[in-house]
């Protein structure tokens, strides 16, 4: 029976075409379907944007060069037209106040979601507000100086009442300013320092906590052990419930620590290798991919290389949780595919 000739609300056939129906999308979703779908509008796209992106690359040449910048980045979820837009109007309020711009030479200028010094002293410009903000950031850049010369000594004193535990930074812990940052440690250092005038360490801990990783954030933060081994916490933990929470989960942190250390390598070299097989032009991930999960993506790919290889080659690929193909031609693909 032809199903597709009778209406889903049928009393009596309907629910076999709406079980059809939805076998159908979910077949739409399945990789090569999908793919062989979206791969000519993928591409079409791609060529579109390849002036955009050499216009993208001239101006923070022209940036770069002029100001002596040691790097220029974009670390937004935006395009490459709003990128460009911002590095337009940073050149036209450079040529308004050149003078100010003498503080940018040997720095690294970011255009983010928000505007200030991050904790590595990058200037974050942020892309949403107007260029007059960006201004009054760059005139006071020379005031942020000392505190970010301070920051190490004061992540070294919470090292040194923990018992040398190396002090990390998340990736996106570049919205956390400088002078935050350092009000967080110096709250993390007392709150341990008062624990430590009454009690002592758990006896069961090691004699030093080198090879464990701790990652201060603002009150608001996790408590947690990151997927990569560090104990993420909030500054307003008080010291015994940090001390009883890093013992808890001491044997957990240094496990993930070692099968990160792990898949970082086994994912660098799946990442060559699909960029090789696939002759793609560029392979990236979202940041909510897992070393462990690109593995399980990149191996997928490699194994169905042979009904996939014609499909992929040549593509701007990044590895999601979703299927998209973005505006300048990048395909997005979810890690967990199906074939």
């Amino acid at each position: 029976m032809d199903f597709s000739k009778i209406n889903e609300n049928d009393p009596i056939f309907g629910q076999f075409v709406m079980k059809q129906k939805i076998k159908e999308a979910q077949d739409s979703f399945k990789l090569q379907n999908w793919l062989r779908k979206n791969i000519e509008k993928a591409k079409l796209l791609r060529e579109k944007s390849r002036p955009l992106t050499e216009e993208v690359r001239k101006l923070q040449e022209i940036i770069s060069n002029e100001f002596q910048l040691l790097d220029i980045r974009w670390n937004c979820g935006w395009n490459e037209t709003h990128y460009r837009g911002c590095l337009m109007s940073f050149i036209s309020l450079a040529e308004q106040h050149p003078e100010p711009m003498k503080v940018l030479k040997g720095k690294v200028l970011v255009f983010a979601p928000f505007t200030g010094i991050s904790l590595d002293g990058h200037i974050m410009l942020n892309i949403a507000e107007v260029r007059h903000n960006w201004l009054e950031l760059i005139k006071n850049v020379r005031s942020y100086d000392s505190i970010l010369s301070r920051i190490p000594n004061f992540e070294k004193a919470v090292s040194q009442v923990l018992r040398n535990i190396k002090i990390g930074r998340r990736k996106f812990m570049f919205k956390v300013m400088a002078g935050e940052y350092e009000r967080n440690l110096l709250q993390v250092t007392t709150s341990l320092s008062d624990y430590l005038s009454y009690r002592k360490f758990p006896k069961e801990w090691p004699q030093s906590l080198e090879n464990f990783e701790i990652v201060v954030e603002n009150e608001a933060g996790p408590l947690m052990v990151s997927p990569t081994g560090q104990f993420i916490v909030p500054c307003s933990l008080p010291g015994q419930l940090l001390v009883n929470f890093i013992h808890t989960h001491l044997v957990e942190a240094e496990m993930k620590a070692n099968n990160y250390k792990r898949d970082k390598y086994k994912e660098r070299h799946l990442h060559n290798q699909c960029r090789s097989e696939f002759d793609l032009e560029y392979l990236g991930k979202d940041d909510n991919v897992t070393p462990e999960l690109m593995i399980t993506c990149c191996e997928q790919l490699l194994y169905h290389k042979h009904e996939i290889n014609i499909l992929l080659k040549g593509l701007h690929l990044n590895i999601s949780t979703y299927y998209s193909v973005l505006s300048d031609g990048v395909v997005c693909i979810p890690w967990n595919f199906k074939l």
